[in-house]
């Protein structure tokens, strides 16, 4: 994870869980990539609780949120 997806990730972290979901949602990121970002950013679910509750990888969350971080971290840059 690069400085920039840090620094997402504790803004996350700062926020009211709802506001969180809302702001993760504000960009209309693939239902999966948001849902990772919200099951394992926002809730504190690990790696392997996700996948387990997703009938997943742990390896799939792991890109699935990097592309996340990254398209999130795009938007942000541009706006």
């Amino acid at each position: 994870m690069n400085d920039q997806h840090r620094a997402i990730r504790a803004l996350l972290q700062t926020m009211a869980p709802q506001r969180a979901v809302d702001y993760i949602q504000s960009f209309q990121l693939q239902e999966d990539e948001e849902i990772f970002i919200i099951e394992c950013d926002i809730r504190g679910l690990s790696y392997i609780q996700a996948a387990n509750k997703h009938h997943t990888t742990p390896e799939v969350i792991k890109r699935r949120r990097r592309r996340a971080y990254s398209k999130i971290a795009d938007a942000i840059n541009h706006a």
